[in-house]
């Protein structure tokens, strides 16, 4: 147990908020680990029922913490990459005061900027509920894998993406139904693009490839792909092939090459990451000592992100201030562009029944180096001539794939542009 009580102020009482709030209040975290609730910036109500709170000072205005410095540690739950999250989390950073967030906007963004301020200021950040929610990612990064050299990161990073998939294969749904069921289930926000195309993801998995890499990883490094073209037919056919299609953020470092990317795939139904359903995120580390290290659990919600930004509290509590290897100098890298990929695909040919259709189609895999692995083909319904191809290929490099489609799609008997979606196979 902490000897002098740790002073904290809370900027942002909404969902997370109010969560933190009543694990501190509820569990007895507060006396525990001795710590005060100074002050809480809040555009919402707070209530002063708890006698807990009797002494706190409450603002409307986050702006007010700017001049308010009674405090220790700042915990951020506003979000935004810009604006007074920012401006609160450097002015606390410059007056060696400790941050813990959720902003992985901010976190993204700004890391080479944060890291510099902490450096100069002798003051810390952390960041566990910025991914995953209630699953510790970063914590095992920091410090069970510190010892381990990682090369690989791979997982499903949005709990929304994750459930619409999910629902679409087991209810046999369209994409807008189970969008609209996610956002009446609160599961999904009333502008769902952040999640549904890949850009939430892609913000984590920059702080994850950062953090583990020892780099500088910004979303402007991240090939993203969303899930809004993903059709109902390819989740059967995929599972008929004996796959899962799942919104991945895939990452690997070698030689100083970086591959970051967020893109819907297909993995084996073997794969321990295919069995995360639902809004459950999941995570696999490569290492070379500790190999394969997987993680699963609630990737949003109140409870799971405060479970994580208490956890951060309490090392804070125990004088652990690890969190942004501030030593290291930050390794310089290239990136590697997605067309130099290199793995399997799953096609889907909307073509005329006729004969020579396949050889055309063979024809221009063998040109551009590709070899088929397994084909369907589906009877085409009654009065049409239209029939449905199904193709997974050997690995191939993906310039080869975009080269062979360019032609297959100018082909006569091709009635409709080629679905092409990536095949994940993690030995």
């Amino acid at each position: 147990m902490s000897q002098h009580s740790i002073k904290i102020a809370i900027a942002g009482a909404g969902t997370v908020g109010n969560g933190v709030l009543d694990l501190l209040l509820k569990n007895k975290v507060i006396e525990k680990y001795n710590i005060s609730i100074v002050a809480i910036a809040s555009r919402r109500k707070i209530s002063r029922n708890n006698i807990k709170l009797k002494n706190t000072k409450i603002f409307k205005d986050a702006k007010s913490l700017l001049s308010f410095n009674d405090f220790d540690v700042l915990i951020e739950l506003i979000g935004g990459e810009e604006g007074i999250a920012k401006e609160i989390v450097f002015n606390a950073l410059s007056k060696s005061k400790r941050v813990i967030t959720a902003n992985k906007a901010l976190i993204s963004k700004h890391w080479v900027e944060i890291k510099r301020i902490c450096n100069q200021n002798n003051s810390s950040i952390k960041f566990e509920a910025a991914v995953a929610g209630g699953v510790p990612i970063i914590k095992i990064i920091q410090e069970f894998l510190s010892s381990n050299k990682i090369s690989k990161i791979y997982g499903i990073l949005n709990g929304t993406s994750n459930f619409i998939l999910t629902d679409m294969l087991s209810k046999s749904l369209t994409f807008e139904k189970i969008l609209k069921k996610a956002q009446d289930l609160g599961f999904a926000e009333a502008d769902p693009s952040f999640d549904i195309d890949g850009v939430d993801t892609a913000h984590k998995l920059s702080i994850l490839a950062s953090l583990a890499f020892n780099i500088n990883c910004n979303l402007k490094k991240i090939s993203i792909e969303g899930i809004r073209g993903i059709d109902l037919v390819d989740l059967k056919y995929s599972y008929e092939l004996g796959y899962k299609i799942k919104l991945l953020a895939v990452t690997y470092f070698k030689s100083n090459n970086l591959l970051c990317s967020v893109y819907p795939c297909l993995v084996n139904q073997n794969d321990i990451i295919a069995s995360v359903d639902g809004v459950y995120n999941g995570v696999v580390i490569e290492s070379d000592f500790c190999k394969k290290s997987f993680l699963q659990g609630e990737g949003a919600g109140a409870y799971p992100t405060a479970t994580s930004v208490l956890s951060d509290l309490i090392s804070i509590s125990k004088k652990d201030t690890n969190d942004f290897n501030l030593n290291q100098k930050i390794i310089k890298h290239k990136n590697l562009k997605l067309s130099e990929r290199f793995g399997g695909y799953y096609l889907r040919f909307s073509t005329i029944d006729k004969s020579g259709v396949i050889s055309d189609i063979t024809k221009a895999f063998k040109k551009n180096n590709i070899s088929m692995k397994s084909m369907l083909q589906r009877d085409r319904e009654p009065g049409s001539r239209n029939a449905t191809i199904i193709m997974t290929t050997h690995n191939c490099y993906e310039k080869e794939i975009v080269n062979a489609l360019k032609k297959i799609n100018s082909l006569k008997n091709v009635i409709r542009k080629t679905v092409s979606l990536r095949i994940e196979n993690f030995k």
